[in-house]
């Protein structure tokens, strides 16, 4: 087992190297994004606790550090680490490895998996929705002004938007009062399971009933006088009804 070697706020930052961190995002990615860590948080970047990121234009979301090193992408210019969710890392190393090992025997991301294994409320995103505790009641006495106001509209409109919250607070940075509000079981994160089975639809070809009997279905055959076409497609029908039971629409067109 390899040692790691821990340094000091103040080692890391006398070194004058730029650290970055491996991020698993709760998506199906290639690949773990790498992102650059501010010196503000270099002592609390660590494997295993949520960072808050912007991927994309403008979505962010908490994903989980998996690896802390010196090397700089050549790709590209990552960018920065906007905020750290945990004090102590909320998945130790050792279930990172095992994300990793089912990533691999599955065939699926780590991003996949960190979406299965966690509960909703450790996998903020800007789309997420925070849900009201009914449980909590109407006294905010002991919350600060911030959360006071996010309170306050979580008791009148019930559920919020991320988005909805930065605009409330005038600011982007929301991810650790969200993250605290959580804790203090003001809210909680409603996560919308979206339905993967498409049932599959099929078109049923049926007879008339009045067809049904015999002698009328041969008297409907002895005097057509319809377009030869639709001869067919009835002679057809006939067919397959009697070969394979039930017609479908596309068997007989």
């Amino acid at each position: 087992m390899s040692e790691q070697v821990l340094f000091t706020e103040g080692e890391l930052k006398s070194s004058g190297v730029h650290w970055f961190a491996d991020v698993i995002i709760p998506l199906a990615l290639p690949r773990n994004y790498t992102w650059s860590v501010p010196d503000q948080f270099l002592e609390q970047v660590q494997p295993g606790v949520r960072v808050e990121v912007n991927l994309g234009k403008n979505k962010k979301y908490a994903g989980i550090v998996k690896k802390v090193h010196q090397q700089e992408p050549a790709a590209f210019t990552p960018k920065e680490i906007l905020n750290v969710l945990d004090v102590e890392p909320v998945v130790f190393e050792e279930q990172l490895s095992l994300w990793q090992w089912m990533a691999n025997y599955y065939m699926c991301t780590e991003g996949e998996v960190m979406a299965a294994a966690l509960p909703a409320h450790f996998k903020l995103s800007s789309e997420t929705v925070l849900v009201y505790n009914e449980e909590f009641g109407d006294d905010f006495s002991d919350l600060d002004h911030d959360e006071f106001i996010i309170a306050e509209a979580l008791l009148l409109k019930k559920e919020l938007k991320i988005t909805e919250v930065q605009q409330l607070l005038d600011s982007h940075n929301v991810y650790p009062l969200i993250n605290k509000m959580i804790n203090q079981k003001v809210c909680f994160v409603w996560e919308a399971l979206k339905q993967t089975y498409v049932p599959k639809k099929e078109t049923y070809i049926l007879l008339e009933t009045v067809y049904e009997d015999e002698d009328k279905l041969a008297d409907l055959l002895n005097n057509w006088s319809r377009a030869p076409k639709q001869m067919e497609l009835l002679l057809a029908y006939l067919h397959i009804s009697r070969t394979e039971g039930e017609v479908t629409k596309p068997a007989l067109l």
